[in-house]
């Protein structure tokens, strides 16, 4: 018989062995952790309904289930992107590493050759690096001056920081990966040996 402490113990490796990210504002064009490591948009290639986001003081609202991670924000500013469009087409607005896992708000800086202008129609894609492959959501936007429905009190960190800072560096989704987050899959791996040769002596 499986003892509560041991299935808690196990219920816990397990959610850290699967630890993902979702994309939560904008509203991610569709999310299913099996399919995240997909290029461009985790399994979800076509444009859904597109929410107005203000040329300043842009984010995007992330959730990790990874405490240590890298990451790139980009832009592709086309109506109807092909997935052969973010291979040429994207510009990155953000880049940069966290910490801690659960919220975190990710800054965009447009400025940077994005070619956005009031009304432009574009995709915004993350890609996640928590130490165990890339992973990819997008999200599909109206760049406007003015968005007075988008939701601010969404920039949200877990850190209890109020603002993310946007990184001119270069995209952090293509290095190394995190040792803290590969330190903690192997160790997830095996307390989860561990616990199951101990249920079956």
């Amino acid at each position: 018989m499986l003892r509560p402490t041991l299935f808690l113990l196990l219920a816990g490796v397990l959610q850290i062995v699967s630890a993902h990210f979702e994309l939560k504002y904008p509203t991610t064009r569709g999310f299913d952790e099996t399919k995240e490591p997909t290029f461009p948009c985790g399994g979800f290639d076509t444009v859904q309904n597109r929410t107005q986001v203000p040329l300043k003081d842009a984010f995007v609202e992330i959730n990790s289930g990874h405490t240590s991670y890298s990451y790139v924000v980009n832009v592709l500013a086309k109506n109807d992107p092909t997935t052969a469009d973010f291979s040429t087409a994207v510009v990155a607005v953000s880049s940069g590493t966290r910490n801690y896992p659960q919220a975190a708000c990710l800054s965009l800086n447009l400025s940077n050759g994005t070619g956005i202008t009031n009304g432009s129609n574009a995709t915004i894609q993350v890609i996640f690096n928590g130490g165990d492959g890339l992973l990819y959501q997008c999200t599909d936007v109206t760049f406007v001056d003015s968005a007075p429905n988008f939701d601010q009190s969404m920039c949200v960190n877990a850190d209890g920081s109020s603002t993310a800072t946007s990184s001119g560096s270069a995209p952090a989704a293509n290095n190394t990966q995190s040792k803290a987050s590969s330190v903690t899959v192997s160790s997830g791996f095996l307390l989860l040996v561990i616990a199951c040769i101990y249920i079956t002596v």
